[in-house]
């Protein structure tokens, strides 16, 4: 396949369905390779390790030895420049002073013993890279292969910026989407870094309870942090699709944040967001909606409150943590008070008392 031809498909990976794996099995084929691998290295971790034609179980077996390691992985520690090649010979100066047996029975196992790489981009927190890995029936790369493969990772790179730009665009939708609902919360990348905080989170944080940090969220209280930080690293690493609840302690009252794995389609490189922090705050930090409630529905005090809750997005079984009763207890008075509203859904209540609230704001 001629380099045009290479260039063009990779032109439209971002565009269309498994476009990114049919370019790369055409850069596989063209350098006279098993595979085609695209990968990228975040802080300490993996961000994306697309590899073609590799059965089930790669990926976990890497992250399993950690393979984002250059003590580890000794294509990582023959990375060069952007653009700049790495190949066996690079590997074998490598391995000389001492191969990784865990890398080497990798290599082994999934037969991608040989082949020729480069670095993207090597940004400050993320490592982007190219390669055509051979299986040992391939052999060695020759001079024409590597030649064919640093021709085609220029135009690699810039699908790689096309493929951003439409998720950063995804981003941009999504918090619009929350925005408009006043959800409170924070979207994080791939590398657990924040790309978006909606107007309603913003309202939340505070310096004794949740800060956004070197681009990072952070509880104030050490031990909150560490499992706030595990809560996220197991939704990014796991794509848990049901949420981790992590309860603070504010001047306010008690902070709900759940973290929850955000869907992510197949060729996801990590810049759209992948994971969410729901901020649920108590009735006091967002101000006095209860009375209002109470007042526009004849509803007593403790019922206008329980309406301000769930109005915020809390559950019946956070409503009766919240305010120290048994859920029984909730439900019973939300009977009483679909009775007095003249609903029969939760739902309706609730678009009632955020009508109710959005006109106090006015």
């Amino acid at each position: 396949m001629r380099d045009e031809e290479l260039g063009a498909l990779f032109a439209r990976a971002p565009f269309e369905q498994g476009g990114w794996d049919v370019a790369l099995k055409a850069l596989a084929s063209a350098t006279g390779s098993s595979r085609a691998q695209l990968i990228a290295l975040g802080e300490g971790h993996t961000l994306f390790n697309w590899v073609t034609d590799v059965d089930e179980g790669y990926v976990e077996d890497f992250l399993e030895i950690g393979g984002h390691r250059p003590d580890v992985n000794y294509r990582v520690a023959a990375a060069r420049g952007p653009f700049e090649l790495a190949w066996e010979q690079h590997y074998d100066a490598i391995c000389s002073a001492g191969p990784n047996e865990a890398y080497m029975e990798h290599v082994r196992r999934w037969d991608a013993q040989h082949g020729v790489q480069t670095a993207l981009a090597d940004e400050p927190r993320a490592f982007f890279g190219l390669a055509a890995l051979h299986s040992a029936s391939d052999g060695r790369t020759t001079e024409a292969q590597r030649a064919t493969f640093g021709r085609v990772a220029p135009q690699v790179l810039a699908a790689i910026r096309t493929q951003r730009a439409i998720e950063h665009k995804g981003t941009e939708l999504l918090l619009g989407s929350l925005d408009s609902l006043r959800t409170a919360a924070v979207l994080l990348d791939g590398t657990g870094r924040v790309r978006s905080v909606t107007p309603a989170a913003e309202g939340l944080l505070a310096p004794e309870t949740l800060q956004v940090r070197r681009g990072m969220l952070h509880a104030t209280r050490p031990d909150l942090d560490r499992r706030l930080q595990v809560a996220v690293g197991l939704a990014l690493a796991s794509r848990r699709a049901m949420p981790t609840e992590l309860w603070l302690q504010s001047p306010q009252g008690p902070l709900l944040l759940e973290i929850c794995a955000l869907p992510r389609h197949e060729w996801n490189f990590g810049f759209a967001p992948s994971a969410i922090v729901t901020l649920k705050a108590p009735l006091g930090t967002a101000g006095d909606q209860g009375p209002r409630i109470s007042a526009a529905l004849e509803l007593t005090r403790a019922e206008g409150e329980i309406v301000a809750l769930l109005a915020q997005g809390h559950s019946r079984q956070e409503i009766a943590r919240m305010r120290g009763v048994s859920a029984q207890t909730v439900a019973s008075q939300l009977r009483t008070v679909f009775q007095k509203a003249g609903v029969n859904r939760e739902a309706e209540l609730v678009s009632i008392a955020r009508g109710v609230i959005e006109m106090a704001a006015r």
